[in-house]
């Protein structure tokens, strides 16, 4: 029984974590969409302010999932 809850809990911190990391990828993604034409990274066929705001949009995603990671992780003490 008490291994189960060891392995439940360890289990547990394993989710917080991979939204952690989800979180920091979505920004990553944002701020290619964002800089990757102006740096000669790569053109894209949509216009640059639609890249502007899909750019945000993942970015503010990315916030949001780092910011769950980061309760979930450190401040939901049970």
């Amino acid at each position: 029984m008490e291994m189960q809850d060891e392995q439940t809990h360890r289990e547990g911190r394993y989710r917080p974590m991979g939204e952690l990391i989800r979180g920091i990828f979505f920004i990553l993604f944002g701020l290619f969409a964002i800089f990757a034409e102006r740096l000669g990274l790569g053109e894209f066929r949509i216009s640059p302010q639609w890249m502007m705001i899909l750019g945000i949009a993942l970015m503010v995603y990315g916030a949001f999932r780092v910011f769950n990671g980061i309760r979930k992780l450190f401040f939901n003490r049970n």
